[in-house]
């Protein structure tokens, strides 16, 4: 009884060993909660009609299903709504988390509040040079591409939100200032599809993913990401 029990202590202590090296393999991926990740934005990053049209469901929202595929704590600071000038006033809130990385989404709620594209850039310049420290990762997120814009134009527009044609006749100027950003600020990598594979496919209103999209689009920043979470070892 004695020798069947200390080998079963054994076989225990080499499963401790194992699952120190290699991981337990649950379903999901072990976290380090010294690293942070914030995805900062609007209602894309809130998960917006992932469960309930123009509802928010954090659980469901990309950044929950990205939690899934890295080793730090993934924090959602999406708002729905929330335009640049009301993210350069909680720009405190990404700070307090002292992340290592952070993902900044923003500018569609700018065009349907008719923001000038001028002052949505200065903001986002603003918000880029505070984060941009020299001690974190940035990543700033196109909200569109061809297919949304197309996609825009069929719709019909909306008076409590804004024009969605607006929005797509404003595609240059946007494009514009995504690469002024890029290009100004050092280390700042543009991820510029967010939306392949979800918009008019997986969507849970006219203009959010349902949960099915927002998995697909965690998928999209999660290949943005991955040299940086591989170098780093937040994998």
């Amino acid at each position: 009884m004695k020798r069947f029990t200390l080998t079963l202590g054994v076989i225990g202590l080499i499963c401790v060993i194992g699952l120190s090296f290699f991981g337990c393999d649950n379903g999901s991926t072990s976290v380090d909660n010294r690293a942070v990740l914030v995805c900062f934005g609007d209602s894309l990053t809130a998960g917006t009609s992932a469960t309930t049209p123009y509802q928010v469901d954090k659980s469901r929202s990309y950044p929950a299903f990205l939690q899934k595929k890295v080793n730090m704590k993934v924090e959602n600071l999406g708002d729905s709504g929330d335009t640049t000038v009301a993210a350069r006033d909680r720009i405190n809130t990404v700070i307090d988390k002292n992340p290592r990385i952070v993902i900044i989404e923003f500018g569609a709620n700018d065009c349907f509040s008719r923001i000038p594209v001028a002052e949505t850039m200065e903001n986002l310049d603003a918000i880029i040079t505070i984060l941009n420290d020299g001690n974190r990762k940035l990543y700033l997120a196109k909200f569109y591409n061809d297919t949304v814009v197309q996609y825009l134009k069929s719709l019909p527009d909306l008076p409590i939100i804004g024009g969605f044609k607006e929005l797509a006749n404003k595609k240059d100027e946007y494009d514009l200032m995504f690469s002024a950003l890029e290009s100004k600020h050092h280390g700042i990598e543009l991820i510029e599809d967010i939306w392949a594979d979800v918009w008019g496919i997986h969507m849970g209103d006219p203009i959010h993913p349902n949960a099915e999209g927002y998995e697909i689009m965690a998928e999209h920043y999660y290949n943005a990401l991955f040299p940086y979470l591989l170098e780093n070892d937040f994998l």
